[in-house]
């Protein structure tokens, strides 16, 4: 095999090793749509916050108990601006176990997470009520955050929440484990 070849074929192997490997929560930057066969899957669609960095842009996705209690990142975009995502940095202090994280991003776009229903250190949360969390900001300085409850349980659970500043076309799906 030519050094080409050998190149390729290490490429596919370790990204189908990284796909393999993934758990707790996956992110895309510009999906069609998500769908966890168990567990909470979260599309939106993000949109400016004023900011004259627009259109490139910061942003977090993460979960609270019922109590506001910080459980888990679940996306960060955010290079050396994670400061200005003033509400995630309080809840999390920056913990972005298991998260997926990326570059500040250069556009608005889709994101879309999943969430297998556990902790930071793995542990599978007990059934209740727990908020998403999703913060964005273009500027230096505290952009939009928005809460939307639901229940994790027994049941299926879909939610359409109304449009948000800097955040639409929000889907929340929860699918028993």
């Amino acid at each position: 095999m030519n050094l080409k070849k050998i190149w390729l074929v290490s490429l596919t192997v370790v990204l189908l090793t990284a796909t393999y490997f993934t758990s707790g929560c996956t992110s895309t930057t510009n999906p069609p749509s998500i769908t966890a066969t168990t567990g909470l899957a979260i599309t939106a669609s993000t949109g400016t916050a004023g900011g004259n960095y627009s259109p490139r842009n910061i942003a977090a996705v993460w979960i609270e108990n019922s109590s506001g209690q910080f459980v888990k990142s679940l996306a960060v975009y955010a290079a050396k601006e994670k400061s200005y995502l003033t509400h995630w940095q309080s809840a999390s202090k920056s913990n972005t176990t298991d998260a997926a994280t990326g570059a500040t991003r250069s556009s608005y776009s889709a994101i879309s997470v999943t969430w297998d229903g556990t902790d930071t250190s793995g542990t599978e949360v007990a059934d209740g009520t727990y908020i998403v969390c999703m913060e964005l900001t273009d500027k230096n300085g505290t952009g939009n955050y928005s809460t939307f409850n639901f229940t994790k349980g027994t049941a299926e659970e879909t939610l359409t929440p109304t449009a948000v500043p800097s955040f639409s076309n929000i889907t929340i799906k929860w699918m028993p484990l």
